[in-house]
């Protein structure tokens, strides 16, 4: 039988995607203002711009799906519920450590040697981050996410001597 569990963590916007949108907004009305010496192609240079300065601010808007099936873990990146990219699968066997982010394991999430990082969460600040330390291709990878407590069982089954779980 498989096991299957889903889920959609939708990524808060931080301070830096706030000023990038107040960067696009300015960058557009400047455009625009330059956009007026074109004469009669004036108006479809600043409806394009405009729908550039739109299709900016909507991506900043970023969805994670996270799949575990029979432990193998998908990470997808939504980007304004359009577009779709596959940021990692990697199979629960492979972790050497999985645990959550509390100062108790914080020594192992900033271990030497981690040449990829993967963040995949909602906000730093939450309280269900989890991570996990795998090895691919001579690279140690590192990925941060909130999975659910059903996904933690699931890849307990399969490296149960490498999760570590809340108490």
């Amino acid at each position: 039988m498989d096991i299957f569990n889903e889920w959609i963590v939708k990524r808060k916007r931080s301070g830096v995607d706030y000023l990038l949108i107040v960067g696009m907004i300015l960058g557009g009305l400047i455009l625009m203002s330059f956009a007026t010496a074109l004469g009669s192609f004036a108006l479809i240079a600043i409806v394009a711009i405009g729908y550039l300065v739109y299709i900016g601010i909507q991506s900043t808007n970023i969805e994670y799906e996270y799949s575990v099936t029979n432990g193998e873990l998908d990470i997808d990146k939504i980007i304004a519920r359009r577009r779709r990219k596959r940021t990692i699968s990697v199979h629960s066997r492979s972790f050497e450590y999985f645990a959550p982010l509390i100062t108790e394991h914080q020594s192992m999430y900033n271990s030497d040697g981690i040449t990829k990082k993967i963040d995949a969460f909602s906000t730093l600040q939450s309280d269900k981050i989890y991570f996990a330390i795998y090895h691919k291709n001579n690279d140690k990878i590192r990925i941060t996410f909130e999975p659910t407590e059903k996904m933690i069982e699931d890849f307990s089954r399969f490296v149960p001597r490498s999760v570590f779980n809340r108490k």
